[in-house]
């Protein structure tokens, strides 16, 4: 078995030297339409985060807009849960 086929072997990424040489077997224009889809793609996820945030954020404020104010409490003076006993 060759070094990066065994399973518990560390991850190492490809030296810029190994990256050309692979990109050699493409033509320019395959790789231009990698690179292109790859924009895409990311220009596609960032749309989505947009959209997603904007419907929160409507929602959000929907809500806020829906609800009415928390009523004002009834009595100013919180009643103490003590029993009178009637000794001072």
């Amino acid at each position: 078995m060759s070094e990066q086929q065994q399973p518990n072997s560390t991850f190492t990424p490809y030296t810029t030297e190994q990256k050309r040489e692979f990109a050699k077997q493409f033509t320019p224009e395959q790789r231009k339409s990698y690179r292109k889809g790859q924009q895409n793609a990311y220009a596609h996820m960032g749309n989505i985060g947009r959209r997603n945030s904007s419907f929160i954020y409507n929602n959000l404020k929907n809500d806020e807009a829906a609800t009415p104010p928390p009523a004002p409490p009834a009595d100013s003076k919180p009643k103490g849960n003590r029993r009178n006993t009637g000794n001072k």
